[in-house]
């Protein structure tokens, strides 16, 4: 019997819909405030180099890096030196980028009609790799979406330390549901981390194809779906 789902948040709860360059115009700027311009090319390298070391430190240290340091990566890159409290300042306006612009995350289809009903019959839980976007700003985001109230616990890489597919992440969120791991499921849409990690400690895994679209995914999971109208039908076969 399934008693637990635990999902993971961008490309399974959550679609991203700000624009690539969003934050490179916005850097670029601040840059020119402090008299220290950089064309919007050399700004979108240093981004890439930033998001280079980023991913592999989620990918090989199974830990996120904070905005500062991702801020502290692309302004080295480009030798461009602000005071300390310009940096910080900067940095937190990172992390709220999606408050602050007005370009948030979007519920994927289907997401809101489902989730509620699923609450009914499962203990839900959330686990989440984040980057620049830490987990206070997610909360929000999920609370004004009315999501936030159907979960019971909610896991952050920022908060904890570590990422998935370390089994800790699992082991804690389950924990606090009051699940084993052979009663419960984990969706998500990456199986080197949501696949994999739900896997080791004994969970089902259930691969989410609707934005990530990794087929690759498929050995690895007790269950596909690529359109949310499909889940609970398959959370009931996996039962």
């Amino acid at each position: 019997m399934i008693k637990a789902i635990t999902f993971d948040f961008w490309g399974t709860l959550y679609q991203d819909t700000l624009g690539q360059d969003e934050r490179v115009l916005w850097l670029q700027e601040v840059f020119t405030e402090h008299s220290q311009p950089r064309s919007l090319e050399e700004v979108a390298a240093a981004r890439d180099r930033a998001w280079a070391v980023q991913e592999r430190v989620w990918l090989e240290e199974h830990r996120s890096i904070s905005a500062a340091d991702w801020l502290h990566l692309a302004t080295d890159s480009l030798g461009v030196q602000l005071p300390e409290a310009v940096l910080s300042e900067t940095a937190r306006y990172l992390e709220d980028f999606y408050l602050v612009r007005g370009t948030r995350p979007r519920p994927i289809d289907g997401v809101q009609d489902v989730v509620p009903r699923l609450a009914q019959r499962y203990r839900l839980g959330l686990i989440s790799d984040t980057g620049l976007t830490p987990g206070r700003v997610l909360r929000q985001v999920m609370d004004d979406d009315g999501l936030l109230t159907h979960f019971g616990v909610l896991t952050f890489s920022d908060e904890t330390g570590v990422t998935k597919p370390i089994a800790e992440v699992f082991l804690r969120t389950l924990a606090v549901l009051g699940v084993t791991p052979e009663t419960a499921a984990h969706i998500g849409d990456l199986p080197e981390t949501d696949l994999t990690g739900a896997r080791a400690v004994g969970m089902r895994s259930v691969l989410f194809l609707g934005k990530s679209q990794r087929e690759d995914g498929r050995p690895l999971a007790d269950g596909v779906f690529e359109d949310y109208r499909e889940l609970e039908n398959l959370l009931s076969d996996l039962a």
